[in-house]
């Protein structure tokens, strides 16, 4: 029924993090820029004004642009089912540089320590792989293989990278791409872990959210949903939220994984929560985007587009960025929902939007702990 939800869905689990362009020397970013990035199925990867929806520049690959975009050195990373990885300049759109991957690209790079870090899958052989690029030139420092034709988007904290491939979680050494350990769950993992306070958190399709120990890969617990869980987790203050394709976004106990409470939506959840002021926001097949109160899960609001949200909303402080299958990347009022602005591209967006303000912060969608 949602036929692009297997090949699109590593995309969702894009980390949030809020960073000023001074915490870290080697990813320094440009000021003065209000700019949301988003691709799209129309092969595009497209630059908004942030503040008034109208576009910045544009540029086309050869196929779709599923993956969502990460930014670092004043570059736009992103990955497209050209088979592709594209390093574009954040001001202009220019291509700085392009890896062949060999396999089409729809999980969501990660920048970290002058490395970008991709995850791609092939169905003609049966082999998905990790790749750890220069950020300055795209050449290769290694790379990870697996059976399986998913690969979910990597969380690196603590010098280990943490990745869902096939059916299993891994923990990889940052430097080397060595395997320190793998668990096993009982279906695919598309869901993209979540690293905070040592414990590993991720779904599986299995219908199951997991706690690992980060250093061991040890089950710590696992809780059960109805249905499968490609969402990738947000933890917040102690709870971990999590959607499911049963409909139900959850909030659980970190450190139990019991429930502290649920929100039906009309629709399956693919898109990953993310946490602000108080307020969980996410999104649904049911064409809504969710805003709810982040101890009892009562509604604040809801905004409804033309189709499905498969993308996984983006929030800074007053705005909610998330794109739709109609085409369209939203701005809504992170407090009421109204709509700012839309802005129509040529094609369903699963990406989900990177944020850069004028001030260098960056916002991306989903959470880990690689900022702690």
């Amino acid at each position: 029924m949602y036929r692009m939800k297997k090949i699109l869905n590593y995309s969702l689990g894009l980390l949030i993090i809020l960073v000023s362009a001074c915490s870290k020397k080697s990813d320094p970013l440009p000021k003065g820029i209000d700019a949301v990035f988003v691709g799209s199925s129309d092969n595009k990867l497209y630059a908004v004004d942030a503040k008034i929806g109208t576009k910045m520049w544009e540029f086309e690959a050869k196929g779709a642009v599923h993956s969502s975009p990460a930014l670092g050195v004043g570059l736009v990373i992103v990955g497209s089912s050209d088979e592709k990885v594209y390093a574009l300049d954040i001001k202009t759109g220019a291509k700085a540089w392009e890896f062949a991957a060999g396999m089409g690209i729809s999980s969501a790079p990660l920048v970290q320590d002058a490395t970008v870090f991709v995850g791609m899958g092939s169905t003609s052989n049966f082999t998905s792989k990790l790749y750890a690029l220069d950020i300055a030139s795209g050449t290769k420092k290694w790379e990870f293989s697996v059976d399986g034709i998913s690969i979910s988007s990597p969380t690196v904290v603590n010098g280990k990278v943490y990745v869902g491939g096939f059916t299993n979680v891994y923990a990889l050494d940052a430097k080397t791409g060595a395997q320190k350990w793998e668990f096993k769950t009982g279906s695919g993992v598309d869901s993209s872990p979540a690293v905070v306070d040592g414990v590993v958190y991720v779904g599986s399709n299995d219908y199951n959210v997991y706690a690992l120990d980060a250093e061991t890969g040890t089950q710590k617990w696992k809780f059960a949903t109805s249905g499968e869980v490609s969402s990738s987790p947000t933890v917040s203050e102690g709870v971990v939220f999590i959607g499911s394709f049963d409909r139900k976004l959850y909030a659980l106990n970190a450190q139990t994984g019991a429930k502290q409470w649920e929100y039906r939506a009309d629709g399956p959840i693919f898109s990953s929560p993310v946490v602000a002021n108080g307020v969980v926001y996410t999104g649904s097949i049911d064409s809504r985007t969710y805003a709810l109160d982040v101890k009892t899960g009562a509604k604040k609001w809801e905004s409804v587009s033309a189709n499905r949200i498969q993308s996984s909303p983006t929030v800074t402080d007053s705005t909610v960025y998330i794109g739709g299958i109609d085409d369209r990347l939203y701005a809504l009022d992170s407090r009421t929902g109204a709509k700012k602005w839309e802005f129509r591209t040529g094609g369903s967006i699963y990406s989900s939007p990177a944020v850069l303000t004028s001030a260098a912060k960056v916002y991306y969608s989903g959470v880990s702990g690689a900022e702690q």
